[in-house]
């Protein structure tokens, strides 16, 4: 008959302190019993008997690890003496004595959310219109929204979606695992600047089919103070209408270029003479080179309404690959038309 090591009653449950001892006792027992099993296994020349020793020799020293982590959250003083003593170790001997990092692979759930939250990283980055315009998120399961344009009737318009896929190695993960390093997203990085130019392509459709859109001819903006004049007219007719600050003028790659130019007459740039008229103007890809969009950024104007935002969900594995799908529910709002201009070159 063993003797209950803390002569304990049957029955009595133990107070914090007490588990503190019994889980020093713990300590002291499994150390005894490592030494005894690595003892054992010493003095044992068949290997097949000595390897079971010593793997149960390991085991126990995991249970040594497992009571003294339950023990520092009972013994605030233990934890204290614990790293007294690891300092004085080290200030005697220079042996740094500290508790090894701890390597624990990441689980696949992590994986896939590492996955989204970099993808989406890239898809903030690459857009353009919804930097820029209000945004309203309406939430996931909303199918349509309602839009109240001024001095018009209520109506409804669904939110659309979009979508890309895209596809992460086996290979890629395996070596982001064994290595730590992060995960190799080629593919993911191509499928959310392609999401990005969808989304914009989508509101740009949106903003030019506006019928009450303010409407206005502009040239190549070869000619110094061209893009000023006709930016400005074109903000005069929207401030006109009833559009207020702050205004963002949209404009493709190449014609942004040409506002870098500095002519002689003025000295200055023509685009730090279009920013006295606009807050900002802002290069996007979607955009012909014969058009250009400038935007009155209130709520009051339109608004993008956001359902699902750009969700990353794993779809499964395939062919060595897995395969996830980038998404999102959108819908462009407009309350006043006149609050977004588009200026279209001719000839």
């Amino acid at each position: 008959m063993s003797k209950h090591p803390l002569d304990l009653p049957p029955g009595r449950k133990l107070s914090k302190e007490e588990v503190a001892e019994a889980l020093r006792l713990s300590i002291i027992a499994e150390l005894d019993a490592i030494n005894l099993y690595l003892q054992l296994a010493r003095a044992i020349d068949d290997e097949r008997y000595r390897r079971v020793f010593e793997d149960i020799a390991k085991e126990e020293k995991t249970h040594v690890g497992e009571f003294l982590a339950l023990l520092k959250t009972l013994d605030a003083e233990q934890v204290e003496e614990l790293a007294k003593g690891a300092r004085e170790v080290k200030e005697l001997t220079g042996l740094d004595a500290r508790d090894p990092p701890t390597s624990q692979q990441p689980s696949a759930e992590d994986i896939w959310k590492s996955v989204a939250e970099a993808v989406t990283r890239v898809v903030d980055g690459a857009r353009v219109f919804r930097r820029f315009a209000p945004v309203a998120r309406v939430g996931r399961g909303v199918d349509a929204v309602a839009v109240e344009p001024v001095g018009g009737a209520r109506y409804v318009i669904p939110l659309v979606e979009l979508s890309v896929e895209f596809k992460v190695s086996q290979r890629a993960v395996d070596y982001a695992e064994r290595f730590g390093q992060a995960l190799e997203l080629g593919d993911g990085y191509r499928a959310a600047v392609e999401f990005a130019t969808l989304e914009d392509r989508l509101i740009l459709e949106k903003l030019t089919g506006l019928a009450g859109a303010v409407r206005a001819e502009m040239s190549s903006w070869e000619a110094p103070g061209a893009a000023v004049d006709e930016v400005a007219r074109a903000l005069a007719k929207m401030v006109e209408g009833g559009a207020r600050e702050p205004f963002i003028l949209f404009v493709s790659p190449s014609r942004y270029t040409k506002l870098l130019a500095v002519h002689e007459r003025t000295g200055v740039m023509e685009l730090t003479r279009v920013k006295g008229l606009v807050k900002e103007v802002v290069p996007t890809p979607v955009l012909p080179d014969d058009t250009a969009v400038v935007l009155s950024a209130n709520p009051h104007v339109l608004d993008i309404a956001v359902g699902v935002d750009t969700q990353v969900d794993y779809l499964g594995p395939e062919n060595g690959y897995h395969k996830l799908r980038l998404w999102e529910t959108v819908a462009v709002r407009p309350r006043l038309e006149k609050g977004v201009a588009i200026l279209k070159q001719t000839g």
